[in-house]
């Protein structure tokens, strides 16, 4: 009986062996899929970040040309405006003027 025990165990060792060996396979091709997996995310992250980066510097530079164009329409305004209330000035002036010389001229003909 003893060596129908000996075949059996080398046989079960063998089994044993080969059925490991099987799953170290499994677990390997398993690790490689997700090292995989990670790797095509990664590049996947990489690639919406450049975009969005390239989005972003892109509104940025649309902003700042905005930006640019409202200061200066905001400048020639306030230029137009300084024109526009030193003609007022001027205007009321002259109205002051007028309104005291014919005062004064009114005056004059009723004595």
């Amino acid at each position: 009986m003893e060596p129908t025990l000996s075949v059996y165990r080398k046989h079960t060792s063998k089994k044993r062996a080969e059925h490991l060996e099987a799953l170290q396979k499994i677990e390997h091709d398993m690790r490689q899929m997700f090292v995989n997996k990670v790797k095509e995310k990664d590049s996947e992250l990489k690639r919406t970040e450049q975009q969005l980066v390239a989005k972003y510097e892109g509104m940025r530079k649309v902003n700042n040309e905005e930006k640019k164009k409202l200061d200066e329409e905001k400048k020639k305004v306030e230029e137009e405006l300084a024109v526009v209330k030193k003609r007022k000035e001027e205007l009321e002036r002259q109205a002051l003027e007028a309104a005291q010389n014919g005062h004064k001229e009114h005056k004059k003909g009723k004595k």
